[in-house]
């Protein structure tokens, strides 16, 4: 243990400006690379959107599998020809479920007033299963993510992840460069290579700790600052914690790889005892 601790704090007093930069940019990396992990569970989809994340203008009128593409489309003509309804859009039930079958409209109305009165006359309709009005109040910014922004995410989490891998083998690259003499020597008076491998996973973890802390406390700032007076954002306190902690435990593990990568430089020709 007292050996692990000495090389662990070595390791650390062995990083430099060129090190320390490239390690605290992939830490920065891999806390961009779970924030867009975290959106995905903490923002729903614009195409998932349900009752309670509209705006009271809007409402939602589920249709029944049964019915034809003809009877679909008169329904749609019925509808938009109504004076209180400003804007409608048919969609697949299976684009908000997969399981699910038949289809819905999405309603604009032209006031909150009509969405309201609009709801019983579209449930006395044929074909028409059931109809829901929003309601968040219209000008709350409700945070749902499009499908270009979902495409986005996944592209900057992608990205993130790839600089994330690079910047950590330059990092790693560079530490152990400064380092390689104090290697050489441990070396040459006998002890293993294997006995670098812990404090070089520890500092991985160390890495992947930092970021995802970081993430935690600007997930509860966020709250903190919108989410508690906005209804519209759904980031309920149990719902945060469990995205907060899997991003943790992605941060670790993501952190651990990193250390690995590292150790696995203890290889290169430039650390052999007699070169």
């Amino acid at each position: 243990m007292n050996e692990f601790l000495f090389l662990e704090r070595e390791l650390l007093g062995a990083i430099r400006a060129r090190s320390g930069v490239l390690l605290s940019l992939a830490v920065l990396s891999l806390f961009l690379f779970l924030a867009a992990f975290a959106s995905f569970y903490l923002f729903p989809s614009a195409s998932g959107t349900q009752g309670g994340l509209l705006t009271a203008d809007r409402v939602v009128v589920y249709l029944s599998p049964r019915l034809s593409t003809t009877a679909i489309d008169d329904l749609f003509a019925t509808i938009q020809e109504r004076p209180d309804v400003r804007e409608v859009r048919f969609e697949f039930a299976t684009r908000v479920t997969p399981t699910s079958s038949g289809g819905r409209f999405l309603l604009r109305a032209t006031s909150v007033a009509a969405a309201r009165g609009l709801i019983d006359v579209l449930r006395a309709m044929s074909g028409v299963d059931n109809a829901e009005v929003g309601t968040t109040p219209i000008g709350t910014p409700g945070l749902v993510l499009s499908r270009n922004a979902r495409i986005g995410l996944l592209c900057g989490l992608l990205v993130s992840a790839c600089a994330f891998l690079f910047l950590t083998r330059r990092g790693f690259r560079a530490l152990l460069h400064t380092f390689r003499s104090e290697i050489r020597l441990m070396r040459l008076s006998g002890v293993s290579e294997r006995t670098m491998y812990p404090p070089l996973v520890v500092l991985g973890l160390l890495m992947g700790a930092l970021a995802s802390v970081i993430l935690f406390v600007g997930l509860y700032v966020f709250q903190a600052t919108t989410g508690g007076a906005n209804p519209a954002l759904p980031l309920t306190t149990p719902r945060l914690i469990g995205v907060g902690l899997l991003s943790v435990l992605l941060g670790l593990l993501m952190g651990g790889l990193a250390g690995l990568f590292g150790a696995s430089r203890l290889t290169a020709r430039e650390f052999d005892p007699l070169p």
